[in-house]
């Protein structure tokens, strides 16, 4: 796969010719990464058994809740310094990116759309319409939201805020992470992250390089559910080809089949084989089991797609590295709202004993939920 690096002066949204992604040579500016205060978020040390010496870079406490936010702030804040008098935004979304840009649509007083598969959950399309955005349901997975996208934008005049290697900023901004992981760990022997278009895991490889380290092995993991890299991966094949069997996960997030846009595929696998990593595929019972872990163990609330390295990582094939980081993308708080927990492990039952008799006392009456 063909990449062309520019001048950030230079970038501009779309694929070259030939579908050439577009990568921006200069480094991330300190203001989109170098907090005075604190990082983004926080890199926290997992407590779940079997995970001890695995980082979590968890990125559920940006102000809409995924690093998406990183992407969004990057990307606006790059057009409207170009185009300050923008008519508004389009933003293609699975529900993370069209949060986000509508937490920041809001403080800029622009007017946004977001196109977000049919079947997406209400809980994920109420925190945009909170925000004032308009949203429309069309079609049956990212590529086809991207598509119509493509062409309202055309239509309407609006700017493209795009999380896919479409958006020359949106692996750029996420070197912030890169930058970031660099200050807070020692080591980094190796990089996890769920991935579905890849801008998140090449950002944080390049970010890394951009402060001086070295890239780790680089392990990207999908929904078996769909999991174009995935297969390319396993197959030995040299690109990714658009996966066209049926979309069987609840990984909503991470579940593109990169239907006309194979090549951000592909530039994630030649980057993982290049660093000697790999791509993996989990099901939705493994990250069902990584959520619950990061409940009780780790106290960590995080979307169900964004469990995917963690999920990988409990398995007992997985190999243990010390210096471990794992990206957990985003909070799971639109499951939460929605009742979507997993249950936690009952009290101790010496415990349970003790509350039972205490309340057993009580005049009035007080129930021990399980």
């Amino acid at each position: 796969m063909r990449t062309v690096r520019v001048s950030r002066d230079k970038a501009r949204f779309g694929y070259g010719e030939g579908g050439t992604i577009i990568e921006i040579a200069d480094p991330l500016p300190p203001r989109y990464w170098d907090h005075p205060a604190n990082a983004w978020s926080p890199l926290l040390s997992s407590r779940i058994p079997g995970l001890e010496g695995v980082a979590i870079k968890y990125e559920g406490s940006h102000l809409s809740g995924s690093f998406k936010d990183r992407i969004m702030a990057a990307t606006l804040g790059e057009l409207l310094a170009r185009e300050p008098h923008c008519p508004g935004v389009v933003v293609p979304s699975s529900g993370n990116a069209a949060v986000s840009a509508a937490a920041l649509c809001a403080r800029a007083g622009l007017p946004m759309v977001a196109i977000v598969p049919a079947a997406t959950p209400q809980e994920r399309i109420l925190p945009v319409l909170a925000r004032g955005a308009l949203v429309v349901r069309f079609g049956e997975g990212p590529s086809q939201s991207y598509a119509l996208a493509d062409q309202l934008a055309e239509s309407l005049g609006f700017f493209r805020l795009y999380s896919t290697f479409a958006s020359p900023w949106a692996e750029w901004s996420c070197r912030s992470l890169g930058r970031e992981i660099a200050a807070q760990a020692g080591n980094v022997s190796r990089l996890v992250a769920p991935v579905s278009a890849g801008p998140v895991l090449i950002g944080t490889a390049n970010g890394l390089r951009e402060a001086g380290r070295d890239i780790p092995p680089l392990v990207a993991v999908q929904a078996a559910g769909c999991a174009p890299i995935a297969a390319a991966f396993a197959s030995g094949a040299q690109e990714v080809s658009p996966w066209d069997g049926a979309v069987e996960t609840a990984a909503a997030a991470i579940a593109d089949r990169l239907a006309g846009y194979p090549q951000d595929g592909t530039r994630v696998l030649e980057a993982v084989r290049g660093s000697g990593g790999s791509v993996e595929a989990v099901t939705d019972a493994e990250l069902a089991q990584a959520r619950a872990a990061l409940f009780a163990h780790d106290g960590i609330d995080a979307e169900f797609s964004a469990c995917a390295g963690i999920a990988w990582l409990r398995r007992p094939e997985t190999p243990k590295v010390e210096g471990t980081v794992c990206v957990v993308t985003a909070s799971g708080f639109k499951h939460t709202f929605a009742g979507d927990v997993p249950s936690s492990p009952a009290a101790p039952s010496p415990l349970r004993h003790r509350l039972e008799s205490f309340f057993a006392r009580l005049s009035e009456p007080a129930v021990l939920l399980d």
